[in-house]
């Protein structure tokens, strides 16, 4: 039986959507194995170099950038990183042979699942000349490019459109009782802010979208808790309610240890990165989100791809 405020306004498109998108995120477009572990274990033999969850963070970080200067919402990069993980997973024989044994490949791989998220999420049309000179200062030709774009679209089988957390948070959020529009508001951009981070963090882009925006939601309901002395605080009670919702037309085991997994790792990285932020050494991809300005500027040296070797 459905929870009393569901009962009263019922929406029966949005139930559907998010169990249509609990089953697509567990199927078609579930991160199928853990890469770098896999790649570290059969590397251990040989001297050949082996990408890290570092390198993954700092192409991450780099886009957070390119997407900020342009004005385009960071879900673009989630969703180009979404795209890395799946087709890393997906066509890992092949992939830690080239992919993971080469920081040069490893960009380029990047660079065309950004590419491909700008395309299909912001409808940018996205000149590949543009790309090899500007933003990869000539690192890359136009033909390795195009060529790395078409291997990812077809190594992920042209399947574009599955859910990242953002798209959870959106969903989740409609769930929660008895709130303005306002506070609704900071509290989805609180929890983007938290899927953010999280991406940055290889073991939780490992999990189900649907817990990292579970926990981004109630993160950040306790954040604007505590940042507005209780005045953005959610009632225990619609909390319970919430938490109920999403037992229920989720299907999400909101008691299980994944989900206790996934909520510790994101309180632990909140935490980690508000005390880098205060002491001035939080990473380049963090910093807040910034408006658009002089393409010039934006595009300049510090805009490049992240590293050259």
């Amino acid at each position: 039986m459905l929870p009393q405020h569901l009962q009263l306004s019922f929406n029966p498109d949005l139930l559907e959507q998010i169990r249509f998108m609990r089953n697509q995120e567990s199927t078609a477009y579930k991160v199928s194995r853990d890469y770098f572990s896999d790649g570290v274990d059969r590397c251990k033999c040989s001297n050949s170099l082996v990408i890290s969850p570092l390198e993954r963070k700092a192409m991450l970080s780099w886009a957070y950038d390119i997407v900020d200067v342009c004005n385009i919402e960071r879900h673009v990069a989630i969703t180009a990183i979404t795209y890395l993980d799946r087709y890393i997973s997906d066509n890992f024989t092949h992939c830690e042979k080239t992919v993971l044994s080469s920081r040069r490949t490893f960009q380029l791989c990047f660079i065309g699942c950004l590419i491909i998220a700008l395309k299909n999420c912001a409808g940018m049309k996205v000149e590949s000349e543009f790309v090899s000179k500007v933003l990869c200062h000539g690192l890359y030709e136009e033909e390795e490019i195009l060529n790395m774009e078409m291997k990812v679209l077809k190594g992920l089988s042209w399947r574009l459109n599955g859910p990242t957390a953002i798209d959870f948070v959106h969903a989740f959020s409609q769930l929660l009782p008895n709130q303005d529009h306002l506070n609704m508001e900071k509290l989805i951009k609180t929890a983007e802010v938290q899927v953010e981070l999280a991406m940055m963090d290889y073991s939780l882009a490992l999990q189900q979208p649907s817990s990292v925006a579970y926990s981004s939601i109630l993160i950040a309901i306790d954040s604007l808790g505590r940042k507005h002395c209780g005045r953005m605080d959610v009632h225990s009670i619609n909390r319970f309610i919430w938490i109920q919702s999403i037992a229920m037309t989720a299907g999400l085991n909101v008691e299980g240890l994944s989900i206790h997994f996934v909520h510790n790792r994101m309180v632990k990285t909140c935490t980690d990165f508000a005390a880098c932020d205060k002491s001035g050494t939080s990473s380049r991809g963090l910093s807040p989100r910034t408006s658009i300005c002089d393409s010039s500027c934006a595009l300049g040296a510090d805009r490049s791809i992240a590293y050259s070797s």
